[in-house]
């Protein structure tokens, strides 16, 4: 299976393409496959418009995984979601993954924090995964509710309990998104 990764060079993105052997890493910064960040990513582009046209699915972990950003770069990512789900459209492409959060919907161990941009983007990412698979029962779109994935396990062994406690080690990582996925 051929796997677009958007956010190829990031935190997860990284992990991601080390476990998913011949996927095309999109990013904006070097080292990627084709270096173009997703607000700006032009679908008519030669070699974007083939990576769209052989993939099988797409995985999209290109967003700010900063909280407290600036709104504006929480709009950013929704704007920049809505056109990587038309091109996905456009291109045919059956099996998506977009970021989600447990802040979409904040339960006991978020309570103490008051719901902000980051989260309603990502109530609004697991509309459109939602919308995505509307009428088209062959087509697989998730938001996925991703932990946290701590740069390292020292990091993640320093952190506060409530952290901990939503703490995405590689393995559950590769298995949650191999699952996202779908068969």
């Amino acid at each position: 299976m051929t796997i677009i990764i958007i956010g190829a060079m990031g935190n997860i993105g990284r992990r991601l393409m080390a476990a998913f052997p011949g996927s095309i890493g999109i990013d904006r910064v070097p080292g990627a496959d084709i270096v173009s960040g997703l607000s700006d990513l032009d679908y008519d582009a030669p070699e974007v418009k083939a990576a769209f046209e052989t993939a099988d699915g797409v995985v999209h972990v290109a967003t700010s995984p900063n909280v407290g950003a600036p709104d504006a770069e929480h709009w950013d990512a929704v704007i920049g979601t809505a056109r990587l789900l038309a091109a996905c459209d456009r291109f045919g492409i059956r099996r998506v993954v977009i970021p989600s959060s447990d802040w979409a919907d904040p339960k006991t161990r978020w309570a103490i924090h008051n719901p902000n941009a980051y989260g309603h983007s990502k109530r609004v990412f697991e509309e459109m995964a939602h919308m995505y698979n509307v009428g088209h029962p062959d087509r697989h779109c998730v938001a996925l509710r991703i932990g946290w994935v701590a740069l390292s396990p020292a990091e993640a062994a320093a952190a506060a309990p409530w952290l901990q406690a939503n703490y995405w080690d590689n393995d559950r990582l590769i298995a949650q998104m191999q699952a996202a996925l779908g068969d």
